[in-house]
């Protein structure tokens, strides 16, 4: 199916993260008690490498470990690497993070294990900072602050709901109207189905401050089916979301795949060291 609307660029890019093809195999939002299969809970599994291609373009995302902890990311486009992000820890706490184009400061609360704010450092100059909120291991709430103009501008606010199990539910996404400078819920993603693994990146922190707001980084389990809805102009369009996977022998997704006809699709590759 087409759809011939015109969506802003930040919701095209957050479909191409969600929007899939046929799924392998899925389990209810009433399979509250779950056993998980992976042995690698045990034994530990690490993602060391993705290659991501959408539309023909590939990126690949190098992540290096010292003492079972991301130390840096590396990212390489097209061969040509683009950006390094290291990381540096207090314990088993991320407090900073640092490119080529700005410092992050991450700030907790008490023992909490997810940072309750990160300042975000241009030089010196503070020119943003998120807000989060959690209830133990869930974000459930992530805010945008811009700082650049000298005052102090929401651009984005989402929130993430959860079941029983720590699977995400829902989440939905509001963004600032630069006309009425409020913002505006323009899109809902509803979560039907899972499929009964490990989700690799919910268990670090790093993986979300590298890509915020993305839902497919949190909760337990790994997405397969769901309702996303987006709101253009006077109307409500939606759209169904469906992805597929492939496991190791430790039941993690080494690969995942999704096509949004007549906008984009995506084929990822994800490799571990297992031990």
């Amino acid at each position: 199916m087409y759809f011939n609307v015109t969506i802003k660029k930040t919701t095209i890019l957050f479909l191409a993260l969600l929007l899939g093809g046929s799924f392998l195999q899925s389990c209810s939002d009433e399979d509250e008690n779950i056993t998980y299969t992976n042995s690698s809970s045990e034994s530990g599994c690490y993602l060391t490498q993705e290659t991501i291609e959408t539309d023909g373009e590939i990126e690949t995302i190098i992540y290096i470990y010292e003492n079972n902890k991301i130390t840096s990311a590396t990212s390489i486009f097209e061969q040509d690497t683009l950006n390094t992000i290291t990381f540096e820890y207090d314990g088993d706490r991320v407090i900073r993070a640092s490119d080529d184009f700005n410092d992050y400061q991450l700030l907790y609360s008490g023992d909490n294990s997810i940072p309750s704010r990160v300042d975000v450092k241009s030089g010196t100059e503070i020119t943003g900072y998120y807000v989060i909120q959690s209830s133990g291991q869930n974000i459930t709430e992530f805010e945008d602050h811009d700082l650049s103009t000298g005052d102090d501008i929401i651009n984005s606010m989402s929130t993430f709901s959860y079941n029983n199990s720590g699977n995400l539910t829902q989440c939905i996404f509001n963004e600032l109207n630069q006309e009425t400078n409020e913002l505006e819920e323009f899109l809902t993603f509803d979560v039907s189905t899972y499929d009964n693994r490990k989700n690799p990146y919910n268990s670090n922190f790093v993986f979300f401050i590298m890509d915020p707001e993305n839902p497919l980084l949190v909760g337990n389990q790994n997405i397969v089916s769901g309702t996303i809805s987006i709101d253009v102009d006077t109307e409500t369009v939606e759209l169904p979301f469906a992805s597929s996977y492939e496991y190791n022998d430790d039941q993690y997704p080494t690969s995942s795949s999704f096509t949004i006809p007549g906008l984009t699709s995506e084929n990822r590759t994800l490799i571990y060291n297992c031990k």
